[in-house]
């Protein structure tokens, strides 16, 4: 499953899942970028791929949410290591309420962070991998997208999006050389969980939902994604993998 030589995309990678999954393609030799919007996090990331792993890496400060960006990813990304082999879409926010209550202006923003986002990552990076008849696309969705919850709806909805925006891309892009195919974390431990996590009475109602008896940690989701970013992983196309600990089985 090694990723030598090969050069990978990581949004949202400062910290929580992101962070995980960049360090752990890392760990299997690709080289990475690292973007986020805060650079001192990304720095931290970027030293320890560097510094623990041996492995080049690339900061690039920005919102994901925004073309130019995209842009700005794809032409350093090239500029410094000149293909593109792994695009990893993790950037993402949670913003709760109840639907009657929703602000308009957040449901945009939760839109435009974890779905557009993806779409735009999608059609820059994917403009490369197409060129080059080859690349690996991981979008990160949510259990929550098969299963939403009390005050989610929102969030449920952008990771649906972004799980069957996956199914949809994967058709047009296996016959080109590239697989896309998305990850579904259940309740991971990260700066984003905590919004649930924070109340024990939810975390301990959490634990008992899942048959491995515990709260995902992030590292949990870097595993699979250095897999599906791996050779081994050419004849699986289009698929939302669940990593719950046994929470959803569809």
């Amino acid at each position: 499953m090694r990723l030598e030589n090969k050069i990978a995309i990581v949004t949202g990678a400062g910290q929580g899942i992101g962070k995980a999954i960049a360090i752990g393609l890392a760990k299997e030799g690709a080289s990475v970028v690292v973007n986020d919007l805060n650079e001192k996090n990304c720095q931290e990331v970027a030293r320890t791929i560097e510094q623990e792993y041996h492995r080049p890496s690339l900061v690039v400060i920005g919102d994901v949410s925004l073309r130019s960006t995209a842009v700005k990813i794809k032409e350093e990304a090239l500029n410094k290591f000149h293909r593109i082999d792994i695009l990893v879409n993790n950037a993402g926010i949670m913003i709760s309420g109840l639907v009657i209550d929703y602000k308009e202006e957040d449901w945009d923003k939760i839109f435009a962070v974890n779905a557009k986002s993806v779409f735009l990552m999608c059609q820059e990076i994917g403009r490369v991998m197409v060129e080059q008849r080859s690349g690996k696309i991981i979008n990160v969705s949510s259990i929550g997208a098969k299963n939403g919850d009390v005050a989610q709806a929102a969030y449920a909805a952008t990771k649906a999006a972004v799980m069957n925006f996956t199914r949809a891309l994967s058709r047009e892009f296996a016959p080109l050389g590239i697989n896309v195919n998305s990850i579904c974390p259940g309740i991971v431990d990260t700066p984003l969980g905590q919004v649930n996590l924070n109340d024990p009475v939810k975390k301990e109602k959490f634990i008992k939902m899942t048959p491995k008896g515990r709260i995902s940690i992030p590292e949990d989701l870097a595993g699979i994604t250095a897999f599906l970013a791996s050779d081994d992983a050419d004849f699986i196309v289009g698929q939302a993998i669940n990593v719950d600990g046994g929470i959803l089985y569809y």
